[in-house]
């Protein structure tokens, strides 16, 4: 009988013990994902350019290019979260053109923009220091800065020519063309969108992936029918390293 009253009062202690473990490592989880956090990221940016009607891709023209920024990661409770910051984005694309017989010209064209994105995320912790999050929402970008360049490859002889960027006049506050003012550059200076995001937090180190869906055709000009489709919008798979401070 002292034996059993022992083994009881044994398992009693476990139990409690257990839950009271369990209950500290979810205290500590609610406390470290319950603070705000800012930190640095950098990574790889794989772009695109729509090029028809309905906003179909060519594999061909993808173009491998940079991202890098500051991260903002701010809770909303123990569930969701808004992921946010500062980035500068590296976009566009890149095609190639067999001309005659030995000529081959690529073109590509590289437009820089400074982004804010503001995504709303849900946390599914694994412990108390490493957790998962997916997301979504939306962009604004303006263009700062890119190139064009253009290389034209005949036997023997290489020719490559290269300029800036001319930004358009577009302005999204103006809800119309301006009465077809609008244009003189070759890329729209605002650029607006959606973001899909995911990835993992190891304490201070996180690994982050996005997919960007332009939703602005790029291209200046007013509401004309070239306009009024998919056509010259940004799609952007990026993946980048994370450091919170």
């Amino acid at each position: 009988m002292k034996i059993l009253k022992k083994t009881t009062a044994m398992k009693n202690k476990f139990i409690i013990g257990a839950l009271a473990l369990l209950l500290g490592a979810g205290a500590v989880q609610a406390q470290d994902f319950a603070r705000p956090k800012f930190g640095i990221k950098a990574g790889w940016n794989n772009s695109n350019i729509t090029n028809g009607r309905e906003g179909n891709l060519d594999d061909s023209k993808r173009l491998n290019s940079f991202n890098v920024g500051v991260v903002g990661v701010i809770p909303l409770g123990s569930t969701f979260e808004i992921r946010t910051g500062l980035d500068l984005q590296s976009k566009g694309t890149e095609s190639s053109t067999s001309l005659v017989d030995g000529v081959k010209s690529t073109y590509k064209v590289n437009p820089l923009y400074l982004e804010l994105p503001v995504n709303f995320a849900v946390m599914l912790p694994f412990n108390e220091k490493v957790k998962a999050y997916i997301g979504a929402g939306p962009y604004a970008a303006l263009g700062i800065a890119g190139k064009l360049k253009t290389t034209i490859k005949t036997d023997g002889t290489t020719t490559t020519s290269s300029e800036s960027i001319k930004w358009g006049n577009d302005n999204p506050l103006d809800g119309d063309d301006r009465n077809g003012t609008v244009g003189s550059g070759q890329f729209k200076r605002f650029d607006f969108g959606a973001n899909i995001i995911g990835g993992v937090d190891f304490g201070r180190f996180g690994v982050h992936a996005q997919y960007g869906i332009g939703l602005t055709n790029t291209a200046p000009g007013g509401s004309n029918e070239n306009n009024a489709n998919k056509n010259n919008q940004h799609r952007v798979l990026g993946v980048s390293g994370v450091f919170y401070f």
